[in-house]
């Protein structure tokens, strides 16, 4: 089950942008920040995946909010006609209105995130999806996503992850919520795994604020740090 190199993806941990008159075209307002930003941006991913450091871990961290460019999304993405594609255009009732000489500038960030996230992959790698959830989306404590495809996970694997949470008292879903693992297409097979945190674990209702105490057996950033060595052989 070691891989020669864990690839932690961070796509939706950053705000950065969203004040920038040439990125970000929202219509900022406090509703929006509190009910759609802090909602669904993954909020200290970087604490939860990094407890464990081996120069075979590498992460990869997008450095814009999701709300300026989504990196997780596909070219010609489904979600394109609900406006949620690379390039958010509306959520909920919330328009945004890119001006079309400024899109090319959006899209080589994404262009540029993918070809940083393939450099740093390798045969036989493993790319772990970090990221974390909003209660109301679902009744688990954590997410466990993977495609049914080439890039699915060997079954050792999935049940290490299964176990270990659920022997520490966290309740598990399989592709529950969430469905899926990003897998750009390279040149070479690599697997990929989706690990999402429910928010409820690790952060204070309401706040921004990291949890100091937990009734599990053990924490999140503590399991992830003991997954991490176990993934790299360690």
């Amino acid at each position: 089950m070691a891989y020669p190199i864990i690839v932690l993806h961070e796509p939706h941990a950053s705000i950065e942008g969203l004040y920038d008159h040439e990125l970000s075209f929202w219509d900022i307002d406090a509703r929006f920040i509190n009910e759609v930003v802090f909602r669904l941006t993954d909020w200290h991913t970087d604490f939860l995946f990094h407890g464990f450091r081996n120069e075979r871990i590498r992460p990869v961290r997008f450095p814009y909010s999701r709300f300026v460019v989504d990196a997780e999304r596909l070219w010609n993405d489904p979600l394109e006609k609900e406006g949620q594609g690379i390039l958010y255009r509306r959520f909920g009732d919330y328009h945004r209105h890119i001006p079309k000489q400024c899109e090319k500038q959006l899209y080589n960030l994404w262009r540029g995130h993918q070809h940083r996230l393939k450099s740093t992959l390798c045969e036989n790698a493993l790319l772990l999806d970090c990221h974390s959830f909003p209660e109301e989306q679902g009744n688990v404590d954590i997410c466990i996503g993977f495609n049914e495809d080439w890039s699915k996970p060997d079954k050792e694997t999935v049940e290490f992850v299964v176990n270990l949470f659920e022997e520490n008292g966290y309740s598990v879903g399989i592709n529950y919520p969430y469905s899926n693992s990003e897998a750009p297409e390279c040149a070479f097979r690599y697997q990929s795994l989706m690990l999402e945190v429910n928010k409820r674990v690790y952060m204070e209702k309401g706040t921004l604020y990291l949890k100091t105490s937990h009734d599990k057996k053990r924490s999140v950033s503590e399991l992830m740090a003991q997954l991490l060595g176990r993934l790299v052989g360690v």
